[in-house]
């Protein structure tokens, strides 16, 4: 009987660039967020209403004279102006409360949305090289095929990122604390986002 065709070998996939330093990609972050951080404020600013507008007025007065009390108090070392500090930051009025938690929503969420766009789209677009990542010649890949991470991965990684940095919610910013140590006790480097993604950031100089 004639000899069966040999049936065909899958190639393995490709070994995947060494995994970004704990440090490297924590520059990296760094340079993708801070400058979205402060174009978020400026579109804040330039989107707020009224209602938005007269909320940051008052809690930047309320800002104002809480600093002027406290630079008096350290000035004088006296109890009573001491005092005047602990009793502003314990029991400040409904109206002050109101206008920071308006304000400060509102430019949480500008922010957000300007930061999870810039960088899903950068990562999705320029082949996982946001602008941090250009900058200390790094990149995101998807795993295992090493293939650049598709939009869904790399809106997921965005919002988790942005979440943390921008919204003013003590849940996302004690799971971003930790999650911001992950990668220093795995091997692969990677934190949650990249494990939920199946995605890595690794080493993008030339070997």
């Amino acid at each position: 009987m004639p000899a069966s065709a040999p049936k065909p070998v899958a190639n393995p996939p490709p070994i995947p660039p060494p995994p970004a330093g704990f440090w490297w990609r924590t520059l990296a972050c760094l340079g993708d967020v801070i400058p979205l951080m402060f174009l978020g404020w400026a579109l804040a600013g330039m989107l707020a209403g009224p209602e938005e507008l007269a909320a940051r007025q008052r809690a930047d007065a309320w800002s104002q004279r809480f600093s002027d009390q406290y630079v008096e108090a350290f000035k004088s070392g006296a109890p009573r102006d001491l005092d005047r500090v602990l009793e502003m930051a314990r029991n400040p009025k409904e109206a002050d409360l109101q206008a920071f938690m308006t304000w400060y929503s509102f430019q949480g969420n500008v922010s957000f949305v300007t930061m999870l766009l810039a960088l899903a789209l950068q990562e999705w677009l320029l082949a996982g090289r946001t602008l941090g990542k250009r900058i200390f010649n790094l990149r995101t890949i998807s795993l295992p095929e090493a293939a650049p991470p598709g939009f869904l991965a790399s809106l997921l990684r965005s919002a988790w990122k942005a979440a943390f940095f921008t919204l003013p919610n003590p849940f996302f910013m004690l799971l971003g604390i930790v999650n911001f140590h992950v990668p220093l006790f795995r091997r692969d480097k990677r934190a949650w986002h990249d494990l939920w993604t199946r995605t890595q950031v690794v080493d993008n100089k030339p070997v």
